[in-house]
């Protein structure tokens, strides 16, 4: 067992985190309740085209989620298409501070307004645009449901409010006792680099679509994008399987107060997502109070392929199938939401 163990720590080796670039810069703002976030900003290419767009990470996964490499970068992509761009890794990932435990409320009520904060300061901008990808857009719409300020349009990717439609994902319900975590992260990292040398299809038919995702980049998000999910915030989120999208105590129900939203939302889903399947992406899109706009991604409506859950930010064909349409609806709501 102790060579196995060792074995496999010497291939995760083999799957190298890419650094970032030189022109990125890094960012630890302090949460209100005492924590520091990793933030990176990225300054608009050429002339500025709009408002500085903030990036979250979903459940299991830090700010390379969104900023895996040159190739495979939304935060990039919007920087060279003029928009300032930051990601953010959430309390309990990236190197970011690490707390004993966190929940789902710790992200919106203290991370998500820090890391707003921050954009506002170093930009001067009064409001910004948003992009969560999974839990950072269920993230977002907790925040604008509850009061949040400061956002001028939002668009979520493969975003669940309700897990509780029959599918994959819908059943499963966490109990974990104390502090313990997932170690989802750790675990990823040593399975990396047998990603797509096993063909069983498992993880590429729950995560990804092949005919978007190559292997060996997903792989490369496995080994350095992921990591280990906070047991207060598996236990809050256990309940989306019940149908029930609310704060840790249950006194605030997300979905009946997502109504109260009145920020431009643009919901995106993947016909092909076994994480958040379509139905439970559009329970989000119909709680919203408006504006709003609705897109599937899929073949039906112009893509190559149909996406899976992590296409959606590390696809080959993402940035025109999916970023362009997130950027035209921020071009779309440009005025400012008082």
């Amino acid at each position: 067992m102790k060579h196995l163990a060792l074995l496999l720590l010497a291939l995760a080796g083999c799957v190298r985190e890419v650094p970032l670039p030189d022109f990125a810069e890094r960012h630890r703002p302090m949460t209100d309740d005492g924590l520091e976030l990793s933030m990176v900003r990225y300054r608009a290419r050429g002339e500025p085209a709009g408002r500085p767009v903030l990036l979250c990470h979903g459940i299991s996964a830090n700010d390379r989620n969104m900023d895996l490499d040159e190739h495979h970068s939304l935060a990039r992509w919007l920087s060279e298409h003029g928009r300032e761009a930051w990601t953010m890794s959430l309390r309990g990932t990236g190197t970011s501070t690490h707390p004993v435990d966190a929940t789902f409320d710790d992200f919106w009520q203290h991370d998500l307004p820090a890391a707003i904060h921050e954009v506002q300061r170093v930009s001067g901008a009064e409001q910004i645009d948003y992009v969560g990808h999974s839990m950072g857009g269920m993230i977002v719409y907790a925040y604008l449901a509850e009061g949040g300020q400061g956002l001028g349009a939002v668009a979520t990717l493969g975003s669940p409010t309700n897990l509780a439609t029959g599918t994959l994902s819908g059943p499963a319900v966490v109990f974990l006792p104390g502090n313990f975590s997932i170690p989802s992260g750790s675990g990823a990292y040593l399975a990396a680099p047998f990603e797509g040398a096993i063909d069983d299809g498992l993880v590429a038919r729950l995560f990804y679509n092949p005919e978007n995702t190559r292997p060996e980049v997903f792989a490369r998000l496995m080994a350095y994008g992921t990591a280990d999910i906070a047991g207060g915030v598996a236990r809050q989120l256990s309940r989306l399987g019940a149908g029930h999208f609310e704060s840790a105590d249950g006194k605030l129900d997300f979905r009946r107060d997502m109504a109260r939203v009145t920020t431009p939302v643009l919901v995106v889903a993947g016909r092909l997502d076994r994480v958040a399947p379509a139905p439970a992406v559009k329970d989000g899109y119909r709680a919203l109070g408006g504006p709003k706009e609705w897109l599937m991604v899929s073949q039906a409506h112009g893509a190559k392929a149909e996406y899976g859950h992590m296409d959606l930010v590390v696809g080959e064909r993402a940035a025109e199938e999916v970023w362009s349409k997130v950027l035209t609806f921020f071009h779309g709501h440009t005025q400012e939401v008082k």
